[in-house]
């Protein structure tokens, strides 16, 4: 019984690291976008996205 939650718990970490990876690519999309000139609606845009997507994979990694 116990491999089986240590298994769970260790795919819902991976997916949290996973988040926290898709997070700083959003962040790094939404500088890139706004340096080449795409505006800052669209940067804003993958910006607010990212810190979305960074504080609920943070906020899952710590109530986990």
């Amino acid at each position: 019984m116990s491999e089986h939650k240590t298994t769970e718990g260790r795919r819902y970490r991976v997916y949290q690291v996973i988040g926290i990876v898709v997070a700083a690519l959003f962040l790094a999309l939404g500088v890139t976008a706004f340096l080449a000139g795409g505006g800052p609606i669209i940067s804003a845009i993958a910006v607010v996205g990212g810190l979305a997507v960074l504080i609920v994979s943070i906020v899952m990694m710590v109530r986990s």
